[in-house]
């Protein structure tokens, strides 16, 4: 097989729904894998236009725990095909298969499988395969999980059999993994649904075994596992969707108290503590979110109100200590909130609280719909409207200081800080030259904006200063269009002077009623109708087998006749049984 600009070196891997292969793209020497998927979808030209389509937006997932999608396309003979990062390193089948890792370890894993599948959730992306195959594990111990969406292109594409159905071995790899739901229909698949699979990974990872039929609990089957984590995998594996917990974010941040940082090196530790000295006692280090050369973050719990806290750490300068002290005694709804700020000669340290929704950065896959621009824009707006009238800048607004309450409230954060892009890359949110007033969070928030409308995380003005090319932008009101282009103008004259009549302007867009389309998700087929005439000569056998029953009871004598519907009786309710278990036919709606 050749494929253009790649060089396959050998075949690393193969299942019934793709084959894996080590490769090198030429153009820059590094090693990579590609994923080959069935040639059973050459024929189907409805999947091909799914894997236009989806397969977009699995390559735009970016994060550290997921496997980078860098490429995708057709082979010469129709096949799609991904070309991903390659990782040296085992998968989770083989690392719970060695038996090797601490429970510690385990746990970690599974925090990191909680990240990813929380950021592939905000974005309205579903795994629908999630196994311990699908997770690698480098020498390090991150995670990476592969596969997001792809087993969605083998899914019912309305033939009587789906090609994922054709594949018997396959199917039965991974239904010890499928939540009840995904069992009955593809149209029910939720990311309910890959909580549940998550829930089985985790068993296998703490026990070494697979959760079947009335499963014991992982603490009774391995005493080293503590005992708050079998309320996690139960929860995980109710059979109710509705009853699992609220999201990955949600068992993340459970997983991350049990384990009290654990999973943690010694040096991070030793770090962490050094910012708490005179506190340490109090609370209990988490998780650690980000640590450089610029400072750190980290996750901790105030032991007393068991509460979470963010305690940022900047190291070598002093910018956004002014602005901390004053938020410090200020609150605003779309404000993250500052519990306090110290300061010596060497760091400041800020302590906020933790919100677990994730930022806007990790939201700009796809295209916000308007109505819900609107709302998310108006809260950003508010934010900046209210710190400019307490005399505070922002001064490096951007999508990764947006962060979101678990209910998808907008808050900012990180006022007055200086942000290190590396040398590779421009502040794209600043006008080259412009002094830091209160314009320049006008044009910040205008760019930011833009991003939201567009679904694109990318650089949003061109080297001319015009706005990127956008479909999606185009299409939005005029109105809407024009805000943001004054907004964003490069000229300070020329921009909105303040707040206040951007949310004005906002209120008054008119949004036409959106026909919301939810992400994966397709029409529920109509059950196709059912013959009742097998159901009729059943009851007639069944009948039949209860009048030979009781000729032979109250005479004592057998009869042919009577003989011959006895063995019919027997043979359809091995017919009944067999159909119970094949389709839906006893739970037609």
């Amino acid at each position: 097989m050749e494929l253009s600009g790649y060089k396959i070196l050998k075949k690393i891997g193969h299942g019934g729904m793709a084959t894996v292969y080590k490769g090198v793209q030429t153009s820059l020497n590094r090693p990579v894998a590609i994923k080959v998927l069935d040639r059973a979808l050459v024929s189907h030209s409805e999947i091909h236009a799914r894997f236009e389509r989806e397969s977009y937006i699995i390559a735009k997932l970016d994060h550290p725990n997921i496997i980078r999608v860098i490429d995708r396309g057709l082979t010469p003979e129709g096949q799609p095909y991904f070309v991903m990062d390659y990782i040296e390193g085992l998968d989770l089948k083989a690392l719970i298969k060695k038996g090797s890792l601490k429970i510690s370890q385990r746990v970690g894993i599974a925090i990191q499988v909680c990240k990813a599948l929380s950021y592939a959730h905000e974005n309205g992306i579903i795994h629908r395969d999630l196994k311990p195959a699908n997770v690698i594990v480098d020498k390090r111990g991150n995670a990476r999980m592969l596969d997001f969406g792809i087993a969605h292109f083998y899914e019912d594409d309305g033939e009587e059999h789906s090609a994922m159905e054709t594949k018997a071995g396959d199917v039965m790899g991974t239904m010890a993994y499928m939540a009840p739901e995904q069992m009955q229909s593809a149209d029910l698949v939720t990311s309910q649904s890959d909580l549940y699979s998550f829930g089985v990974v985790l068993y296998e990872l703490l026990t070494c075994k697979l959760p079947l039929g009335r499963f014991q609990l992982p603490s009774v089957i391995n005493p080293k596992v503590p005992k708050a984590l079998d309320k996690v995998v139960d929860k995980c594996l109710s059979p109710d969707p509705a009853a699992r917990p609220v999201s990955a974010n949600v068992i993340k941040t459970r997983l991350l108290k049990i384990l009290k940082g654990a999973h943690l090196g010694t040096a991070q530790k030793e770090r962490a503590s050094e910012t708490l000295k005179s506190a340490k006692n109090n609370f209990s280090l988490l998780d650690v979110i980000k640590d450089d050369k610029y400072g750190a973050v980290y996750l901790f719990e105030d032991k007393q109100k068991h509460e979470l806290l963010v305690i940022k750490k900047r190291q070598s300068t002093n910018t956004g200590f002014i602005q901390s002290k004053l938020l410090s005694q200020l609150t605003h709804p779309n404000i993250v909130n500052v519990i306090g700020t110290s300061k010596n000669e060497r760091v400041f340290i800020i302590v906020m609280e933790y919100l677990k929704g994730g930022c806007l950065q990790d939201r700009l896959i796809r295209p916000y719909s308007l109505t819900e621009f609107k709302e998310v824009a108006l809260q950003i707006g508010r934010a900046l409207n209210f710190a400019h009238n307490n005399r505070i800048l922002h001064g490096n607004l951007r999508p990764k200081n947006i962060l979101f309450t678990e209910h998808g409230v907008a808050k900012i954060v990180d006022f007055g800080f200086d942000e290190h892009y590396g040398e590779d890359r421009d502040n794209w949110y600043e006008a080259t030259g412009e002094e830091r007033t209160g314009l320049t969070d006008i044009y910040a928030a205008g760019l930011v904006f833009f991003q939201m409308i567009a679904g694109e995380s990318g650089k949003p003005k061109s080297n001319n200063g015009e706005l990127v090319e956008s479909e999606n932008f185009d299409k939005a009101p005029e109105r809407l269009q024009s805000i943001i282009k004054k907004m964003t103008h490069e000229n300070v004259e020329q921009r909105y002077q303040s707040f206040v009549p951007i949310l004005d302007e906002i209120e008054a867009v008119h949004i036409e009623k959106e026909v919301v389309v939810v992400p994966y998700e397709r029409p529920i087929r109509q059950p196709k109708k059912k013959s009742i005439a097998p159901v009729i000569i059943t009851l007639v056998l069944v009948l039949g087998f209860l009048g030979a029953e009781s000729y032979y009871l109250y005479t004592g004598k057998s009869n042919v006749v009577f003989d011959k519907i006895h063995e019919l009786s027997d043979q359809a309710f091995d017919w009944m049984q067999t159909e119970y278990n094949r389709s839906n036919f006893w739970h037609i709606k």
